[in-house]
């Protein structure tokens, strides 16, 4: 009986899972009559990821509709070697800060400790689009907007305080005997942090990295707001100018 408890189980899960995937999957092979139809495409076709791969960004079109736009057609890699490389960044960056301030939290007693805390999560849960106008203004005055590295420092606006509250647990849990331990072995806080601490929160780094790059990939609003060029054109950006006729 157990045993087709956790069998009936494991098939909820997996269809579960399996449909948010195969969904789109299904879709973008579909012909365009058969889009909403439920079951595997009867005329499956490349075509719809040929017209993507093949399309080019309209020259002076967006800057006919926004009016900040200039945009050049770029190859169909380019959004997506941008993307890779905002992501990475973010991921990068999101690793550094957040395991720094994390273990800050965790280890360390000053004043102010609990409002700190209390900030941090105060963050997580703030709506990082109201910072699209600070933001916009800010990388204008300091001459960063249409930049590809800017774009990841803006993305650490929602990956950060997520990633710091988490790490924060999972540092927590590593008992502080092994940090006296490695005192009385001669450590330096900076080897406590790098060759204990960190390891044993390997999960929760890993975690963090998947968290920060699925943030920082599917991003479209921060990007449509930072990044000016076609050239500089992130994937989902790309794409979402596609859909709309590139008058996104």
């Amino acid at each position: 009986m157990s045993r087709i408890v956790t069998f009936v189980g494991v098939v909820l899960i997996l269809v579960t899972i399996g449909i948010p995937i195969y969904w789109p999957l299904k879709t973008s092979l579909s012909p365009p009559e058969e889009v909403w139809e439920v079951g595997i495409p009867k005329n499956p076709t490349l075509s719809n990821y040929i017209d993507i791969l093949s399309s080019e960004i309209p020259k002076g079109r967006m800057s006919e509709v926004v009016g900040t736009f200039t945009v050049v057609s770029p190859s169909a890699l380019n959004p997506l070697k941008n993307s890779i490389l905002v992501a990475t960044v973010t991921v990068a960056l999101t690793l550094i800060v957040s395991s720094i301030a994390a273990y800050n939290l965790a280890r360390f007693s000053y004043r102010g400790k609990r409002f700190v805390s209390l900030f941090v999560l105060f963050a997580y849960i703030f709506p990082p689009f109201i910072l699209m106008a600070p933001l916009m203004f800010i990388l204008s005055k300091i001459g960063a907007l249409n930049n590809l590295i800017a774009l990841s420092f803006v993305h650490l606006a929602y990956t950060v305080p997520f990633s710091t509250y988490m790490l924060r647990g999972y540092f927590l849990s590593v008992p502080r005997d092994l940090d006296e331990a490695a005192y009385v072995d001669g450590c330096s806080r900076l080897q406590v942090f790098r060759k204990i601490i960190m390891p044993l929160a390997l999960p929760g780094l890993v975690t963090v990295a998947v968290f920060s790059f699925v943030m920082s990939w599917g991003d479209v609003v921060f990007s449509l707001v930072v990044l000016q060029t076609g050239e500089n054109f992130t994937l989902p950006l790309y794409a979402s100018s596609y859909l709309w006729g590139w008058e996104i």
